[in-house]
């Protein structure tokens, strides 16, 4: 008999969809949702079907060792022209 106890930490892991990985991680949604972004920022993401989900652990993960999700972003944000003050 399957005992789901002993199933590993990332299977038991619900998966998320792109707009509750965004407001998680308050980053902007199309960085989830297009996928030449998710491929440029490195986003780990999983297919399933036609549909994109995402492991809150594994993006935990990856915006901690990212420079884009991280918090020194004053370069990537004047490149993707979120900073629109100009400071």
């Amino acid at each position: 008999m399957n005992n789901s106890q002993e199933d590993s930490p990332l299977e038991a892991q619900a998966m998320v969809d792109a707009k509750q990985a965004a407001c998680s991680l308050r980053l902007p949604l199309y960085w989830f949702a297009d996928q030449k972004l998710r491929a440029k920022y490195r986003i780990p993401h999983y297919l399933m079907g036609g549909l994109v989900r995402f492991r809150m652990a594994e993006l935990s993960t990856w915006a901690a060792s990212s420079r884009v999700a991280g918090g020194s972003t004053t370069e990537t944000r004047q490149q993707e022209g979120l900073d629109r003050d100009g400071l």
